[in-house]
């Protein structure tokens, strides 16, 4: 299981690579060539693609304990929480009309710089919270809808507005910086994993992961220290202390949210999201990247680099 782990771990890491290069790379000469694209779309693109299914392996977990939710909602919803505010930021990027630029691609622009309502996402979440109530009305049955609701809102935040983080990131930054990020969140994986299984004797929360150990929790914060470290000063430019105090939140926040899949898999009573050989499922592999999307923004906002 770990060399299958390994194995599909590292095809997944090149493609996202792959994936954030093309990315940067169509966008760099963004709206002025007319082959190129916005920065970020293809991140865009990939998040998007990834909601359905995510959504269905919670949908999955909430049947476990007979909460039923919306699939169309929470996938609609998810993606308007994911693309709407990219596209408003967008639209104030664009800047002068450059020749060559795709007139369609400006109209689309020019109708959410128009527009630009306040409290886009929360907008989505009043929307999609209507939009549960409506469709556990239809089967003509009361019982079940608060919890119907609050399912409903869970998936939509979970997999909708958390991953929208990494959007504004892209928007100000290089695809680098994304690479950067998933990198120190998974070293923290990878460092609690390994210091875990040769040096764990204290276990962390015993009723709710038993596998996980202090020394592993600790292990995981000095591996994303020292990550990101590096990559902070070497790559992007940040001074060596800020790359340590952003190495350790990002390694304690990702393990956290590795801590809170946990929570919702134990709650269903079930040891996997979903059948991804050596990861369990989809929401397996994403729970530490997406609650430390939020934090990284707010890391770089707060240091002035977003």
């Amino acid at each position: 299981m770990l060399r299958t782990r390994i194995i599909l771990g590292t095809l997944f890491g090149l493609a996202l690579i792959a994936l954030l290069y093309l990315d940067g790379h169509l966008s760099a000469h963004w709206p002025s060539a007319a082959w190129s694209i916005p920065p970020g779309l293809l991140v865009l693109l990939a998040i998007v693609c990834i909601i359905p299914p995510a959504v269905q392996e919670m949908y999955d977990l909430l049947l476990k304990e007979d909460v039923v939710i919306s699939r169309r909602v929470c996938v609609v919803s998810a993606i308007l929480c994911v693309a709407w505010p990219y596209f408003e930021l967008l639209s104030d990027m664009k800047g002068a009309r450059p020749a060559g630029a795709s007139k369609v691609l400006l109209a689309v622009l020019d109708w959410f710089h128009t527009v630009k309502p306040h409290y886009l996402v929360p907008t989505v979440l009043a929307a999609s919270l209507v939009g549960a109530f409506v469709m556990h009305s239809r089967s003509e049955k009361v019982h079940g809808a608060m919890a119907s609701a609050g399912g409903s809102l869970l998936a939509i935040v979970y997999l909708g507005v958390l991953p929208s983080f990494y959007l504004p990131i892209r928007l100000s930054h290089s695809a680098d910086m994304i690479i950067t990020i998933l990198l120190v969140v998974k070293s923290a994986d990878i460092g609690a994993f390994f210091v875990g299984r040769l040096m764990g004797r204290h276990k962390l929360i015993v009723w709710l992961s038993p596998g996980k150990t202090v020394e592993g929790f600790l292990g995981g914060i000095a591996m994303s220290t020292l990550v990101c470290m590096l990559l902070a000063h070497l790559v992007h430019g940040f001074s060596w202390e800020q790359g340590a105090v952003a190495g350790a939140l990002l390694g304690a926040v990702g393990q956290f949210g590795d801590l809170v899949e946990s929570l919702l898999k134990r709650d269903a009573g079930v040891k996997d999201s979903g059948r991804v050989p050596g990861f369990g499922g989809l929401l397996d592999m994403l729970d530490s990247p997406l609650l430390a999307a939020p934090v990284a923004y707010w890391i770089l906002k707060l240091a002035g680099k977003a």
